[in-house]
């Protein structure tokens, strides 16, 4: 039965914008759509449109799991009312003849000679094509190119990078182009996604010499320091989550051991949390899943088994007992408690894991800047994700690779941190306030300011005093100063006066508790307010 659907402005921009890049572009591109913002309707309207442009369209759309693969085909069905494709082995299901084909990549991986030549290939998940070697996806998407050179690939994708990789488009890569992103804290602002509130905790592991491996955390080495804070962190979780009657809560853990202790500390509880992994039997899982949908099951453990494709939109609080490097996973987890429900106001985001602090706001992460490698024979620059010169050839050495990758983990462990409470960059966060200091800053053309820098934890947050300007603004720093030590002091204070003084950041430290600031466009901090000291 087709449903008719009408696509949100974002979604029809993602749509317009994709058209256009296919139509004036000859690379290939990808969009950009947060978890819950409906990336399965997008890909059927753009294939609606294309297929009424040019009816013998033959496409195929991948993805790495039984559920996407019936989700996105389900979703087409009912916006076209044509009847698609399904290849995928875990349903029995293997269709070639149709012009759509919605296919797992496992079932499809050496497949392809059952498959005609196609127009268009559509990856969701798009994070998950490697840059390099002969993976499942890039030795599916090589042989399809053979019978087809002029096939266009596209990719749909939540978070678009890839550890050890950074952004997954690049020149060099399968994928080259970002056409369209939509922006996480816009799509809130606008009511399509739901509100997130963050809490983070002391119930937290010591992952100061945690190996790391592969750009991550080396799991089993992992799992012995957060399984050291389950007792006291499932405690706190159960009071958080009955105070504020979460009903509907996704646990992420480490490994299987460390996912059942969590199961267990929850039963002490009196919670019933059955646990999902990799391993769990599909008809168990889907039971599982089944229950807690229903809300026979109030709390879910799963070692990222449900990062993607886990519709659930009721989830009102996501747990994350599992601290990563890497920020696509990060966004994943998070992304389970973005969809919106009835049932919900906004989705509570239990940080044990420094997450937030190490990745920052959910809504700026990019996954840094692509890692540039330099040819020894041919001197062209290239992404060092591929490993080798797309034009002479010449491979990178294994030496070189793990020294960039090694820079790339440092990266991200000593980047500054986001503020403890922070989940989107338009949210108040609440920084403790360490030290205090002041400097002039001289201004062309105009009086020099105070400058009043702020240390909170590894952040500095600033801001400008006008002591010696126009009425109005040194008015506004009179004010400012007169709220911490009077005004008799503050109408003759100057910024000559204030930096005479060897101990004025003292001073302003010791009336200062806390400062609760926001993150601009440029990403840097704009304080809201102060939290003076009695």
């Amino acid at each position: 039965m087709v449903v008719e659907m009408i696509p949100r402005p974002y979604q029809q921009e993602a749509i317009d914008a994709l058209d256009l890049h296919l139509r004036t572009k000859k690379n290939n591109p990808c969009v950009v759509l947060p978890t819950g913002a409906g990336k399965s309707p997008v890909i059927a309207w753009a294939l609606q449109r294309w297929k009424q442009a040019y009816p013998p369209l033959r496409a195929i759309i991948l993805a790495h799991r039984t559920e996407l693969v019936e989700q996105n085909a389900e979703e087409m069905e009912g916006i076209s009312g044509e009847n698609v494709g399904i290849y995928a082995a875990s349903i029995d299901r293997r269709d070639t003849n149709t012009a759509i084909t919605y296919a797992s990549i496992d079932s499809v991986a050496k497949r392809h000679g059952e498959f005609p030549p196609c127009d268009i290939m559509i990856i969701d998940e798009a994070h998950r094509i490697p840059a390099k070697g002969e993976g499942k996806y890039r030795t599916f998407i090589a042989a399809m190119l053979k019978y087809n050179p002029a096939m266009r690939v596209v990719g749909f994708t939540a978070t678009p990078y890839r550890m050890g990789c950074g952004p997954i488009c690049h020149k060099d890569h399968i994928l080259n182009e970002v056409c369209y992103e939509a922006n996480i804290a816009a799509l809130i602002k606008d009511g399509y996604l739901c509100p997130l509130r963050a809490k983070t905790s002391d119930h937290r592991p010591d992952l100061s010499a945690v190996k790391k491996s592969n750009g991550d955390y080396q799991i089993a080495d992992l799992a012995r320091e957060v399984d050291k804070v389950v007792v006291e962190a499932v405690a706190e979780i159960v009071g958080i989550i009955n105070k504020d009657n979460r009903k509907s809560v996704v646990v992420f853990c480490v490994n299987s051991e460390h996912c059942q202790h969590v199961s267990d500390c929850f039963k002490a509880h009196g919670i019933h949390a059955p646990t999902v992994t990799g391993k769990t039997a599909p008809e168990k899982r889907k039971q599982t899943v089944d229950d807690f949908r229903a809300g026979k099951t109030r709390v879910l453990c799963n070692i990222n088994v449900y990062t993607e494709g886990f519709n659930v939109k009721q989830v009102d609080c996501v747990v994350l007992l599992r601290p990563t490097l890497s920020s696509g996973l990060f966004s994943q987890m998070v992304g389970r408690g973005l969809r919106l429900h009835p049932q919900k106001d906004n989705c509570l985001v239990l940080d044990y894991g420094q997450n937030i602090e190490t990745h920052g706001p959910l809504d700026r992460i990019d996954g840094g800047n692509v890692r540039l490698a330099k040819c020894k024979d041919c001197h062209e620059m290239f992404s060092h994700a591929v490993g080798a010169c797309p034009s002479c050839g010449w491979t990178l050495p294994k030496r070189e690779v793990e020294r960039m990758e090694a820079e790339e983990t440092e990266r991200i462990l000593h980047a500054a941190r986001a503020a403890e409470v922070a989940i989107l960059s338009n949210q108040e966060q609440l920084l403790d306030v360490d030290e205090v200091t002041c400097a002039i800053h001289p201004c062309k053309g105009a009086p020099a300011k105070l400058r009043v820098s702020y240390r909170c934890g590894l952040q500095m947050v600033h801001e400008w005093l006008d002591l010696d300007g126009d009425n109005a603004s040194k008015s506004k720093a009179q004010a400012w100063w007169a709220q911490r030590f009077g005004w008799p002091e503050a109408q003759t204070m100057t910024v000559n006066n204030a930096l005479s003084d060897m101990f004025v950041g003292q001073r302003i430290h010791n009336k200062t508790k806390t400062i609760v600031v926001t993150m601009d466009s440029g990403n840097a901090f704009r304080i809201v307010r102060h939290n003076l000291k009695g």
